[in-house]
């Protein structure tokens, strides 16, 4: 009967993990063979756990201004490299034009993952260098 219980506990967590794996696999959401730059304005900074989202209008080759979705370190990462909420509203607020480097989104959505940030004065916000997120919500950015 103690094997069963266990073989039976062993497959349920196993179960619970795939999808667990799922939601947390950077290669499942972004392709790092399409690296992107991007020059823009923020329009909106969502800071949550387990990843905040900084929306980003930025012209496309046809001279189109598109708002991209990019997620970002959550906000205990973003604190420790020393900005907060309060910085990114003055930028929202202020129009100033960052440039965002970024994996696109594998679907071709306007959603990527920034992998740095840096401003106009040329301070970098986001310093992940490119480094996958370990964690991460499926199925693109939330609603605006």
């Amino acid at each position: 009967m103690k094997i069963v219980s266990t073989a039976v506990l062993a497959a349920a967590l196993l179960a619970a993990s795939i999808p667990a794996a799922a939601h947390h696999s950077f290669q499942g959401e972004y392709d790092q063979s399409k690296p992107l730059t991007l020059v823009g304005k923020l329009t909106k900074v969502v800071l949550e756990n387990p990843h905040g989202w900084i929306y980003l209008d930025a012209k496309n080759s046809q001279g189109k201004v598109v708002n991209w979705a990019l997620e970002i370190p959550g906000p205990n990462v973003v604190n420790r490299n020393g900005f907060d909420r309060s910085i990114y509203q003055a930028m929202v607020e202020s129009g100033e034009e960052v440039t965002v480097t970024a994996y696109a989104s594998r679907d071709g959505s306007k959603h990527a993952w920034a992998g740095g940030l840096t401003r106009a004065d040329g301070r970098t916000v986001i310093t992940l260098s490119g480094i996958p997120p370990q964690g991460g919500r499926r199925g693109g950015p939330p609603p605006q």
